[in-house]
């Protein structure tokens, strides 16, 4: 398998990127959806670590994607309508998987506390630029709270219609779209 991207497929680095944000992702969703359920103490501030530890990592994963893309080539979105929604809807997607993990981490400054994560080995207190104005004053943490569940609601929205058009493109349309982000099968080149 190819490690850089190619204008016909995405290589390998790409390929790991992609997966390994979505399975992150995925975990981070499940726990926040979950956390209510974790007794009060240190299950749940064990359990509010790992989430932002979590969204810690999808920051991390968004932005090496974002380097990654721009010193490759990526396979084309395509022409027309079809181009631009992908277009779009990548836009879309890296913009919200930024916004979810930033408004937690707001929503817990907001409330005047700091962010534990990686197992308390990392602490990151809250920002004097929050304590007050616009964002601090405005937007505490009850509303930067809001804006993390609703951003993480269309996050899973996004990712659903990210996935339909993917299987559109398999099942219907059979243009190898889907296929360029998987492992390249013998033969296949890549």
């Amino acid at each position: 398998m190819a490690i850089r991207d190619t204008t016909e497929r995405y290589g390998g680095v790409s390929q790991a990127l992609h997966w390994a944000t979505a399975l992150v992702i995925a975990a981070a969703w499940t726990l926040g959806a979950t956390m209510e359920e974790l007794p009060r103490g240190p299950a749940r501030a064990a359990g509010l670590d790992l989430h932002a530890t979590l969204g810690l990592l999808v920051v991390a994963a968004v932005l090496a994607r974002l380097l990654w893309r721009a010193a490759n080539p990526s396979p084309a979105a395509g022409e027309g309508l079809g181009g631009l929604a992908a277009r779009a809807m990548h836009l879309a997607l890296y913009g919200v998987m930024l916004a979810v993990p930033l408004s937690g981490l707001a929503a817990q400054w907001g409330r005047g506390r700091g962010v534990s994560a990686f197992l308390g080995a990392v602490t990151l207190p809250p920002p004097a630029w929050l304590q007050g104005g616009l964002l601090g004053g405005l937007l505490g943490g009850r509303a930067w709270g809001e804006v993390h569940e609703g951003a993480a609601n269309l996050l899973l929205v996004l990712i659903g219609l990210h996935v339909g058009a993917a299987l559109v493109h398999h099942l219907v349309l059979r243009d190898g779209v889907l296929a360029r982000m998987l492992p390249a099968r013998r033969g296949q080149g890549g």
